[in-house]
C-alpha cells in the first residue's frame, strides 16, 4: 500500500472496529436491561431490531449519496452522529427512564450507523489496488469489533453501570470523527482499478441482473443468521458455559466467552481475504457458508467448552464469508454503481436482517434459547441453495464472457 492508502485504511480499520462497538453494545447488557426495564427476551429483542432496521434500512440511501457526495463525508457524519447520540444515551436516561426512550435513541444511532458500511466498501472499492486484500484487513477489524463488543460492554456495564459503554463508545465516536476530517472529502480512482479482473462490468457491460439477485437473496439469509445469533450468544453462553472465577457474574462470564470464541472471526476474515484474489469467489462463498452452517446447527446441542469450539469454528467461516461478499458486490456492479450495489447489500443483510432479532426473541421466550440455533441453522441452508443457483448461473455466462472478449 502506498501512504495515501495506508490513510484511508487506517480510517477505515478504525471505524469499522467502532461500528460493531456500537452495534454489539447491548446484548450484552440483556439480562441487566431486564432487570432494570422489568421486560422479557421479545421486548429486548424489539430494541435491537429498531436499531437494526435502521441500520439496515438507511443503507441503501447512503449508498447511493455514497456514489454522488463522497464516501469519505459519509463516513464523518456517521462518526459524529454515532458519537454524540450515544454520549446523549445517559442524559436522555435521566430525563425520560423507560425501555421505548432508549428503543428510540437506538433506533437513531442505528440509522447514522447505516451510513458506514456503503461509504467504507465504496471508499475501499475505488482507492485500495489489491481489493480483496483491502477487504480482507477491513474485514479483520470489523471481527474483532464484534468480538470485542461483549467484553467490553460486559465489563463496563456489570462495574459501571449499563448506560456506561455507550458513553465510552461514543466519545471514542467523536475523536475518530475529527480525525477524519484530516482526509479529503472525494476520491479520486487509483490503479486499483487498471488491476480490475476482465470479467467485472463496466459502463460498457451489461450487468448479470440473475446473479446479482441470487447474491442478494443469499447474504440476506445469512443477514438473518448474524442478527438472530449475535443477539443472544453473550446471553446462551452465560447460561451454558461455566468457569469458576465467574461463578457470580453470568453477565460478564456470556461476554467474555462469546469474545474468546468471536475473535476467530478476525482469522476468517484475513485468510478467506487473501485467498479471493486468488481462486473461485463464488466457490469459496459456498464452501464458508456450508461450513458455518454445520456448527451453528451443533451450537443448539453443545454446553461448556464443546460450545465454545463450536462457536469458535461458526465465528470463523461465518465472518469469512464477508469479504467474499464484497468482492463479488465489486465484481457485480460497474464502479460508478459501488455504492448502490453496497447500498442493497446492507439494506438487506441488516435491514431485513434485523427482523431475527426480534424472532429469536420470540423463540427464546417459548422455546429457549436453543431454539434459535436451530432456525439459523435452515437460514444457512436457504443460504447456501442460492449460491449453488449462483455457480450455475456464473458457469453458464462465462463461455459468452470468455467468446464476448
Amino acid at each position: 500500500m502506498n501512504p495515501k492508502e495506508k490513510k484511508i485504511m487506517g480510517l477505515a480499520v478504525s471505524a469499522h472496529g467502532l461500528i460493531h462497538l456500537f452495534e454489539g453494545v447491548l446484548p450484552p447488557l440483556i439480562p441487566l436491561l431486564i432487570v432494570k426495564f422489568n421486560t422479557d427476551y421479545f421486548h429486548i429483542g424489539l430494541v435491537v431490531a429498531a436499531f437494526s432496521y435502521a441500520f439496515g434500512f438507511g443503507a441503501l440511501p447512503a449508498g447511493i449519496l455514497a456514489d454522488r457526495v463522497g464516501p469519505r463525508r459519509l463516513i464523518s457524519l456517521f462518526l459524529f452522529g454515532t458519537g454524540i447520540l450515544s454520549i446523549a444515551v445517559w442524559p436522555v436516561y435521566t430525563v425520560w427512564s423507560s425501555l421505548w426512550s432508549y428503543g428510540i435513541i437506538m433506533g437513531f444511532i442505528g440509522l447514522f450507523c447505516s451510513i458506514y458500511h456503503p461509504a467504507a466498501n465504496t471508499l475501499l472499492s475505488l482507492t485500495m489496488t489489491q481489493k480483496g486484500n483491502a477487504f480482507g484487513i477491513h474485514g479483520i477489524a470489523g471481527s474483532i469489533g464484534v468480538a470485542l463488543a461483549p467484553i467490553l460492554s460486559a465489563l463496563l456495564g456489570s462495574m459501571l453501570g449499563w448506560r456506561t459503554p455507550h458513553v465510552i463508545f461514543g466519545m471514542m465516536g467523536v475523536a475518530l470523527a475529527f480525525y477524519s476530517l484530516t482526509l479529503p472529502g472525494q476520491v479520486t480512482t487509483t490503479p486499483a482499478e487498471k488491476e480490475r479482473p476482465p470479467d467485472t462490468p463496466d459502463e460498457g457491460h451489461t450487468v448479470d441482473w440473475i446473479k446479482i439477485v441470487l447474491f442478494l437473496l443469499s447474504a440476506t439469509s445469512l443477514g438473518l443468521t448474524y442478527k438472530g445469533i449475535m443477539t443472544f450468544l453473550p446471553t446462551y453462553m452465560g447460561q451454558r458455559v461455566q468457569l469458576v472465577f465467574f461463578s457470580t457474574n453470568p453477565v460478564a462470564l456470556g461476554g467474555t466467552v462469546a469474545t474468546i470464541a468471536l475473535m476467530a472471526g478476525a482469522w476468517g476474515q484475513y485468510i478467506a481475504g487473501r485467498l479471493v484474489d486468488r481462486f473461485d469467489a463464488e466457490k469459496l462463498y459456498l464452501a464458508t457458508i456450508l461450513t458455518g452452517m454445520v456448527f451453528v446447527f451443533a451450537m443448539a446441542f453443545s454446553n461448556g467448552l464443546i460450545l465454545v469450539g463450536a462457536t469458535v469454528i461458526y465465528a470463523f467461516f461465518f465472518f469469512a464469508t464477508q469479504p467474499v461478499q464484497n468482492f463479488l458486490i465489486s465484481s457485480y456492479f460497474p464502479k460508478h454503481r459501488h455504492g448502490l450495489g453496497y447500498g442493497i447489500h446492507f439494506f438487506l443483510t441488516f435491514g431485513v436482517g434485523s427482523t431475527a432479532a426480534a424472532v429469536a426473541g420470540f423463540l427464546a421466550d417459548r422455546l429457549g434459547l436453543e431454539s434459535i440455533f436451530i432456525a439459523m441453522t435452515f437460514c444457512f441452508a436457504c443460504s447456501a441453495v442460492m449460491v449453488i443457483l449462483l455457480i450455475f448461473r456464473t458457469n453458464r455466462s462465462r463461455p459468452g464472457q470468455q467468446r464476448a472478449a
